[in-house]
């Protein structure tokens, strides 16, 4: 259970937002609105906890200080109940609850976090990253799959697939392997979108440059290939659940 507390410290009026929970030390953290969190052993004295930010005060204003000078255009998250999210094209609503579980769910336009601690940013986002991967790892893998075997008189070769973050594009195609290579970013866009980068990166073990017979073979692919790409690099390919 989180409780709201406010503190005078000279002319400073410190409001911050303690959890109590099983640990052995006190933690403190500045979240990216710049709230004050502390979470403490569930017996800890409010003159305790009070005292830890007291002695804290100079790390606290020169945090809060970083984050509005680093403050950029990028949407940032505190992975809180209420916040949309992008998964296959579609806004999902977060909500999350504390628990003795650590997990995700989703169901209808919900994706439901359990947690130990809600106010444990880095949790939660690893978490929400965790789950993410595996969605990405399962589907990717399903529509690689049947669109190698729907288009089989085209693509026949022993085809692999990796999935990687940090890249700059949304596929890549080795040729001389036979390893395509998916953005983990594609997760957020619609299926279709997804599937038009995989069949793009499949023509390219016909041909290796964006040529006329390239185009010519994605376009008996993926009719609306032109219409998927310019979807994907107007929506997509900034948005992330975290700044990198």
């Amino acid at each position: 259970m989180s409780e709201r507390h406010s503190l005078q410290v000279g002319q400073e009026n410190i409001e911050y937002i303690l959890t109590r929970k099983k640990m052995r030390n006190m933690r403190m953290r500045i979240t990216s609105k710049c709230e004050v969190t502390v979470s403490c052993p569930f017996h800890t004295l409010i003159s305790d906890v009070e005292k830890f930010i007291e002695k804290n005060l100079d790390w606290i204003k020169k945090s809060q200080s970083s984050i509005l000078q680093n403050a950029t255009s990028l949407e940032k998250y505190e992975y809180m109940t209420g916040e949309k999210f992008l998964y296959l094209g579609k806004e999902y609503t977060l909500m999350v609850k504390e628990g003795q579980t650590r997990e995700i769910k989703s169901a209808g336009d919900y994706i439901f976090m359990t947690v130990y601690d809600l106010w444990d940013f880095e949790d939660k986002r690893s978490l929400l990253d965790k789950w993410y991967k595996s969605q990405a790892n399962r589907i990717f893998a399903d529509r690689f799959s049947y669109l190698k075997f729907l288009h089989k008189d085209f693509f026949a070769g022993n085809y692999q697939l990796i999935i990687k973050k940090g890249v700059s594009t949304w596929g890549t195609c080795a040729v001389n392997t036979g390893v395509v290579t998916l953005n983990f970013r594609l997760i957020y866009a619609p299926i279709e979108l997804i599937d038009s980068v995989i069949l793009h990166e499949f023509c390219h073990f016909y041909y290796i440059h964006h040529d006329k017979d390239f185009y010519g073979l994605l376009a008996t692919l993926d009719p609306l290939y032109k219409e998927h790409s310019k979807a994907l690099d107007r929506k997509y390919i900034d948005y992330t659940h975290y700044n990198d």
